[in-house]
């Protein structure tokens, strides 16, 4: 018995089995790219139409056999129509009473900011943001169009990622985060973040490039900005002549969002350019900020402050501290009451101490109000304030809204 289990076996059944197991990965491997055509097809579908299935007899492969055959890695499949393009609009409108202190009633149409990107690779990503300023029209025909953002954005990965074109300069929170009404709690902006255009005082547009992204931190969950470019004039609209001033900008920040506490965002930055108040004169302008964000379990605790500084030698400087703070609270599923307070000062020596509190008439601003939301696209707001300046007598102001998003 011993010397017949010993005998072995034929190697003619050692040929047809390797045979046989040649046979099978052959038909794994014809099945795996008879499966890898099929995904590639569902993938140009739109995305409503289910996937086929895979053939039957791809699921009856054994695993151990499966695991032998090899198949080149594929390509990544290109995202789909639906993927590539995304489009969002914002707009409002409503009713004012004694704004900028004049006594007027008016109806009046805001903004309308048209928001869309568009997906070219799994890297690059082109964005365009357009405000159609209605509010802000001389002639019933001609509403002016600014080009608020106009990016290519490379996404290399969570550490890297760069910005060229137009974008909202990263000073403070307010500015990188919300511009329409819809997206904003309050019915009005805090007036230290007044835009370029309508007479504000700090640099929040740049056309040049932006790096960002995380910077190791662990639970600190550290951000930071880096932004080279040029700035917009001040005051624009009302300039007249050429102006060959050189707005070179230069801004760094750096913010935190700490994981043991969610909701939470505090930073700072440091921003530096040339600023060009009139044709003809060129002060180099510094722009420091810092804000303290809460946004969390109903509650909205925006907090930033702003020192924004002027000089030119031989002619004397000016400095302009502010600060403003926003608390919201959301009862129920629909109501938002909140207020605000926003304090600035100008001060100064020599002709640019005394031309500074041009830059800056208002002194302060304490507003209250209330937001309802209809639906998850529309908002009804409600705003009191009570304003104070260096041109004016004290006055009180009144507005209702309705923002709405498409």
């Amino acid at each position: 018995m011993a010397s017949f289990w010993a005998v072995p076996r034929p190697v003619v059944g050692q040929d047809r089995q390797d045979e046989i197991i040649q046979k099978l990965i052959a038909r794994v491997e014809a099945l795996e790219r008879e499966v890898a055509a099929l995904k590639q097809t569902a993938a140009a579908q739109s995305p409503a139409q289910p996937a086929p299935s895979e053939p039957a007899s791809a699921v009856a492969v054994p695993k151990q056999e499966t695991a032998v055959a090899t198949e080149p890695p594929q390509p990544e499949p290109e995202p789909s129509e639906a993927s590539k393009y995304t489009f969002h609009g914002y707009a409002d409108a409503g009713f004012q009473r004694n704004e900028d202190g004049a006594s007027d009633k008016k109806f009046v149409l805001g903004e309308i900011d048209l928001f869309a990107t568009a997906r070219i690779s799994p890297k690059l990503t082109a964005l365009v943001e357009a405000v159609l300023e209605t509010n802000n029209q001389a002639l019933v025909a001609d509403v002016p169009v600014n080009v608020e953002r106009l990016l290519l954005q490379y996404r290399a990965n969570d550490y890297l990622n760069l910005d060229i074109g137009s974008y909202r300069t990263a000073i403070g929170f307010y500015n990188t985060t919300l511009r329409a009404s819809w997206l904003q709690t309050s019915l009005t902006r805090p007036m230290l973040f007044t835009f370029e255009d309508e007479g504000g005082f700090l640099p929040l547009h740049n056309v040049g490039l932006s790096a960002n992204g995380k910077v190791p931190s662990g639970d600190l969950g550290l951000h930071y900005v880096v932004e080279v470019g040029s700035s917009r004039n001040y005051a624009q609209p009302g300039r007249t002549g050429l102006d060959w001033e050189q707005n070179a900008a230069v801004n760094v920040a750096l913010y935190a969002r700490p994981r043991v506490i969610p909701g939470l965002q505090m930073g700072f930055s440091s921003y530096h350019d040339k600023f060009s108040p009139a044709p003809g004169s060129n002060l180099s302008r510094s722009v420091w900020t810092a804000h303290a964000v809460y946004q969390a379990h109903r509650f909205e605790f925006l907090n930033e402050a702003v020192l924004a500084r002027f000089r030119e030698p031989g002619l004397g400087y000016g400095n302009v501290p502010g600060f403003y703070s926003q608390l919201g609270y959301r009862v129920g599923s629909n109501w938002t009451p909140y207020t605000r307070y926003d304090y600035v000062n100008v001060y100064g020596r020599g002709s640019v101490g005394e031309y500074a509190p041009q830059y800056v008439p208002w002194r302060t601003v304490f507003s209250g109000g209330l937001r309802y939301d209809v639906t998850e696209s529309v908002a009804l707001k409600f705003e009191i304030g009570r304003e104070t300046s260096r041109l004016q007598q004290a006055w009180m102001r009144a507005a209702l809204q309705v923002a709405f998003t498409f």
